[in-house]
């Protein structure tokens, strides 16, 4: 059975420092060897919050079901709520196998790697961990900042509640009730924010990790087939020289770099696959539940939209709340698709090497490590679809079939009720 310690914290916490920060924020205490005291309360303390704030939405929910348009509003923010419960289910119960994950970049290394590809000038894998980190840094701080005023704003005005009007088991309209609720509600909405935010950085910075690993791994592999090159017009320098002077690079001398290079490509590989064989076994049931909860929510919110049809504001605000979900699908989707196709490169560099004329060992050793890259890799949500840009366009498809269907079926309604 595998055991999984906890991680080395000098080099992890210089590089994931701002993701652990925020996670840590939302209650999931990684990377800490020891737990203190008023850290594990502040842990209870925003769990215990979060929970008892979903539970009295749910009940609100139930017992105002007849007034359909308020229920759906409620629904709709109890819907990302439930994806958060998911998300801090799935950290907390896999929380030393994140922390393994996170142990194994320690042999890997990214920052020496350029940010932008001189060919095509985009972005490489390696240049979007730094963005992550940023974006895992204020965009929290800007939805919290957002929410914040809105909802003092409704407060101030409206006697509101941060979530609306929520049902409990006492009278919240006087002080000091009112205040802990929202309090309460507050502290709640800092833990579906972090958590939210958190687990998608931290999600892209593990695949970002893995494809510049992959990227390096191919430039090293087609350094090889340079140094051939080079070998081919060293040898053909040596047979037209012609006085007599020996050439500084034999053949032997090239062919043992060209093996020292394929040597240190095999092993590079093999931490590479170790890496992607524990990424896959760690976020594949979290990925699982996340397809799950995220076309549920999609198809609810067309069924929402449709419930309000002809309210602008409301059908306005299921649209911001589907471009919400799809957006968190397409991070999922696209980078799992990176990361298949960086695994295929590294399959094709392999093929593409130069190996005619090398000597028998090299030949053997190169073709180990095509058959080991030969094998496609794709990362899967519990071995039930892959995460790909496939799997985001069917789950698009479905939930705007859903969509179309309803609004087929109301305006059929509405006609035969003219009709009548």
């Amino acid at each position: 059975m595998k055991t999984y310690t906890s991680c080395d914290t000098n080099l992890n916490e210089r590089r994931f420092k701002t993701l652990l920060s925020l996670l840590r924020l939302g209650g999931i205490p990684l990377n800490i060897k020891s737990v203190s005291n008023a850290n594990t309360a502040y842990n209870v303390f925003i769990i215990v919050c979060f929970y008892t704030t979903s539970v009295c939405l749910w009940i609100d929910s139930y017992v105002h079901r007849n007034q359909l348009v308020q229920a759906m509003k409620k629904i709709r923010i109890l819907v990302g709520m439930q994806l958060v419960t998911w998300i801090h289910f799935s950290l907390s119960y896999r929380r030393r196998e994140i922390e393994y994950l996170i142990r194994l970049t320690d042999t890997f290394t990214w920052e020496e790697l350029p940010s932008r590809d001189p060919d095509t000038g985009y972005l490489t894998k390696a240049g979007y961990i730094p963005l992550i980190q940023r974006l895992a840094q204020y965009v929290p701080a800007i939805l919290i900042g957002y929410h914040s005023i809105q909802s003092t704003f409704r407060i101030i005005l409206n006697h509101d509640m941060v979530f609306f009007t929520t049902w409990y088991p006492f009278d919240v309209s006087e002080s000091p009730a009112y205040e802990i609720a929202n309090f309460t509600q507050g502290i709640a909405s800092l833990f579906v924010i972090c958590l939210f935010v958190g687990f998608q950085c931290l999600y892209a910075t593990f695949v970002c990790v893995a494809c510049s690993q992959l990227e390096k791994l191919r430039a090293a592999i087609l350094d090889i087939r340079q140094t051939h090159i080079i070998l081919q017009q060293d040898c053909g320098a040596e047979t037209n020289q012609q006085d007599g002077e020996e050439h500084p690079h034999t053949p032997e001398e090239v062919f043992h770099r060209m093996q020292k290079q394929l040597n240190d490509c095999i092993r590079h590989h093999q931490q590479i696959k170790r890496y992607l064989e524990t990424l896959e076994s760690t976020l594949t049931h979290p990925l699982c539940g996340v397809f799950l909860i995220l076309l549920s929510a999609m198809c609810f919110v067309a069924f929402s939209a449709i419930t309000s049809w002809g309210d602008y504001t409301d059908v306005s605000q299921a649209l911001l709340l589907y471009s919400l979900l799809t957006s968190c699908l397409y991070v999922f989707c696209w980078l799992g698709s990176e990361l298949s196709e960086q695994a295929e490169s590294v399959r094709d560099a392999a093929w593409g090497c130069d190996w005619v004329g090398t000597p028998v060992p090299f030949q053997r050793c190169l073709i180990f490590i095509i058959a080991a890259a030969n094998k496609e890799f794709t990362l899967t949500a519990d071995n039930f679809v892959p995460v790909s840009n496939k799997t985001m366009m069917n789950m698009m498809n479905q939930s705007i079939s859903f969509f179309m269907f309803l609004l087929h079926m109301k305006d059929k309604n509405r006609d035969s009720n003219h009709g009548v």
